[in-house]
């Protein structure tokens, strides 16, 4: 298996706004139950390690919908800072050709960060895969800008 944590990270500063790009892949593994009193909905929680080897913990809410789902949540990158994200659209998921296993995908919009991602903006993308007993495997592609 690859590994494509951390597989890229750059620090570009553009002389003309003073942006920074940070760019990176990472992978976390962890679980999605459903919320008490909440139909469609689920929490979810996973971890795995960003591009400095640092411990990422990821944790959100997905609530299902007829047409996809809307997610909400923090990433928070250990000893660095955390991104508050929301759902760009709407995910999708759907069974994969493996037996017991979604498949899916979502893009979320960055709305606040802090610590090193003070002031973010940008983009995720999210691949990943469910099973019917709520394990989840997450590879996310990040696409940071801070001032």
């Amino acid at each position: 298996m690859l590994d494509f944590t951390g597989f890229i990270e750059t620090n570009r500063a553009n002389k003309e706004d003073d942006m920074a790009e940070i760019v990176f892949a990472t992978e976390s593994r962890g679980k999605g139950v459903p919320v008490e009193g909440r139909e469609n909905t689920f929490h979810v929680e996973s971890s795995g390690t960003g591009p400095g080897g640092e411990r990422v913990t990821f944790e959100s809410e997905v609530v299902l919908t007829d047409d996809g789902f809307d997610e909400v949540g923090t990433i928070t990158y250990a000893g660095r800072g955390s991104l508050k994200f929301n759902t760009v659209g709407k995910g999708h998921m759907a069974p994969s050709p493996i037996s017991g296993i979604n498949h899916g995908t979502a893009m979320w919009r960055i709305t606040e960060g802090d610590g090193e991602f003070s002031g973010a903006t940008g983009l995720i993308t999210s691949n990943f895969t469910f099973s019917e007993q709520g394990d989840l495997v997450d590879n996310e592609y990040v696409r940071i800008y801070t001032p």
